[in-house]
């Protein structure tokens, strides 16, 4: 699938998809981390704010058990507490009260005996004697342990801020004096007023919780169930909007004097800034990736660029090659230590091999030319040659014809000499004229076995020179098979570019191994014709002897017919040789006709196979040709 796009084209976009999938995740990552740390420095900045308060509130419990320690340790006050006069106690503290509230905000000033029997109440001198031991947890301790004791603690009006010291008079424990200050609106407003943060402090009646003072204006940000988590001693903390303004909610128990939950302390924090902080790192990251991206995307188009123009120079030479003039001398720019240069250096090592190998197969097609063009001629004299063979031989095969028509007329005549025999003596006129005949026909046919005999004769010379022929015309196949086979191995060398001219070589050297094939056929044929004459020369020979004899024979009978009466019977006897050597002479002469049809057909093959020849030469001529001119393209 991916061969079906440029080089420069996957490299663009596989870095591009790869770079565009690392800041998809690193985008999120980042905004995550960044989310997750801005969310801990809130959480931070909450617990710091949930310490200002809780200090803000010990503060208070200290001021107040300040206030309460230097009353205690007050020698008039002492005296009088201990002396019981209330109303002498009063008119010395009622204006402390008045005092401490302008200055210090305390709200409740106020004298115990053991446990926690209201002795004096400055703030309400009025209220006395009531017994405090079943609510006031911190005067019945300061009056068990003799120690101070400070802290948030419920009473009739509720949550309040207590400092609370005994009181010795002569080292005797007589009770304990108690300041409390103010802790409810004023508490809140102010805590917003210093640090810029809502705050409320809900108490826990029965299954809800009661706001005991808040900034807000809403009261039910912190579900139920976190509400409960949070009384129970664990941090509750939450992202939310109010009054369209992004927020963080964080609640924690706060305890009382002996440690126990009285309330849940809710932190109402702006994060616009943390927000925007976090919108302005977000901005910040898109931008500097986006800028990432597009310089990578730049980096790698000139990185592909330097990649692909090189490649695309070398397939412009492989076409220029391919399709051009063929320039084999074209070098690629080699410089460079890199995959490219080594790419260079391989193409121009490849072309100049190919530059040689297609001269070398040039000047092998030049020589392959000429011997084509001279096994062409020598094609066509042999074609001639073996023509004129078939045309004599013809006429050797007329003359044996007419041989053995004449043999058999011997033959026949002998037979009739025979029977005629007894009546030599009535016939000796007419045997004698036979007989002159027949020394007649004898010399002419002892004439035409000479020249069947010379016939023979020049076809075995003629067979022997197309021997030689045939030795010429193998050596040209077997050097052009040579050839062929070279051609091909340096076509196999140049890999694709010379796979047709592979296929031409093959072409060749298959016209090469049937040259040499149909030159092998030939030469059999002409060694059996080469037999076969020389066994039809040794027959004439003896039919010449033959016929010389019966010149002889003949002469001698002409020569003896004078006394033919006496000599019948010698006659006789040599009329039966003679029809016998007639027939033995007409065996011969059939022999020498069928040799002769032999010898003709292998004229008739021969010349079928040099035309054969003369076809395979010719077009090995054009194939060499055709070569030529396919090795012509390339410029070496």
């Amino acid at each position: 699938m991916f061969r079906n796009f440029k080089i420069g084209t996957r490299l663009i976009a596989g870095f591009g998809i790869s770079l565009f999938l690392l800041i998809a995740v690193i985008i999120p990552l980042v905004l995550t981390q960044v989310s997750s740390i801005v969310y801990k420095a809130e959480l931070r900045e909450l617990e710091t704010l949930f310490d200002n308060a809780q200090a803000e509130i010990k503060s208070k419990g200290h001021l107040a058990q300040a206030l309460s320690l230097m009353v205690a340790q007050t020698p008039e006050i002492q005296k009088l507490f201990a002396e019981g006069d209330r109303q002498a106690l009063a008119e010395r503290t009622v204006p402390l009260f008045k005092l401490f509230r302008d200055k210090f905000a305390v709200r409740q000033f106020q004298f115990h005996t053991p446990p926690a029997i209201s002795f004096l109440r400055a703030h309400k001198p009025q209220k006395f004697g009531d017994d405090l031991s079943s609510f006031r947890k911190t005067v019945v301790k300061t009056n068990e342990t003799k120690q101070p004791v400070f802290g948030l603690e419920k009473g009739v009006a509720g949550l309040g801020i207590r400092g609370i010291v005994p009181v010795f008079y002569q080292q005797k424990h007589i009770g304990s004096v108690e300041f409390g200050m103010s802790f409810g609106q004023p508490f809140f407003e102010n805590f917003k007023k210093e640090y810029n943060v809502d705050i409320s402090l809900y108490v826990k009646r029965d299954n809800h919780f009661q706001v005991f003072g808040s900034t807000l204006e809403k009261n039910d940000l912190l579900p139920i169930d976190d509400m409960n988590r949070a009384i129970e001693g664990k941090e509750v903390s939450l992202q939310s909007v109010y009054k369209n303004r992004p927020i963080t909610v964080y609640a924690r128990a706060i305890t009382d004097f002996s440690g126990q939950p009285v309330g849940v302390l809710e932190i109402v924090m702006d994060r616009s800034g943390y927000v925007a902080a976090v919108n302005r790192i977000r901005n910040v990251t898109i931008m500097v990736c986006t800028l990432v991206f597009a310089a990578g995307f730049i980096l790698v188009y000139f990185l592909s660029k330097g990649i692909t123009n090189p490649i695309k120079r070398t397939v412009d030479a492989m076409n220029d090659i391919a399709g051009g003039d063929g320039d084999l001398t074209m070098r690629l720019d080699e410089s460079g230590r890199d995959e490219i240069a080594m790419l260079a250096m391989a193409f121009n090592q490849f072309s100049e091999k190919v530059r040689k190998t297609v001269a070398q197969v040039a000047g092998s097609t030049s020589q392959l030319t000429s011997a084509a063009e001279e096994l062409d001629t020598i094609t066509r004299k042999t074609t001639a040659g073996v023509l004129q063979q078939q045309s004599e031989t013809d006429q050797v095969a007329t003359a044996m014809n007419e041989m053995t028509a004449t043999v058999q007329e011997v033959a026949r005549h002998a037979s009739e000499a025979v029977n005629l025999a007894h009546s030599a003596n009535e016939e000796s006129v007419n045997g004698k004229n036979i007989v002159g005949e027949t020394t007649s026909v004898i010399n002419k046919l002892a004439a035409e076995i000479e020249r069947s005999a010379n016939v023979i004769n020049e076809l075995e010379s003629d067979s022997e020179n197309i021997g030689s022929v045939l030795d010429v015309i193998k050596g040209i196949a077997e050097q052009t098979n040579l050839l062929a086979l070279n051609a091909a191995i340096e076509a196999a060398r140049a890999g694709d570019q010379g796979r047709g001219f592979a296929v031409v070589a093959d072409e060749v050297r298959t016209l090469a191994s049937r040259t040499q094939q149909s030159t092998e056929e030939i030469q059999n044929m002409i060694e059996r014709l080469q037999r076969n004459s020389r066994q039809a020369v040794e027959v004439m020979q003896t039919s010449k002897d033959c016929a010389g004899s019966s010149v002889e024979k003949a002469n001698a009978a002409s020569a003896s017919l004078m006394t033919i009466t006496e000599a019948v019977t010698n006659i006789s006897e040599m009329n039966v040789q003679i029809a016998t050597a007639a027939e033995e002479q007409s065996s011969v002469a059939e022999e020498i006709n069928r040799n002769i049809s032999n010898i003709n057909d292998v004229v008739q093959q021969t010349a079928d196979g040099t035309g054969k020849i003369s076809e395979a030469s010719s077009e090995l001529s054009l194939l060499s040709h055709d070569l030529q001119k396919l090795v012509s393209q390339f410029k070496t």
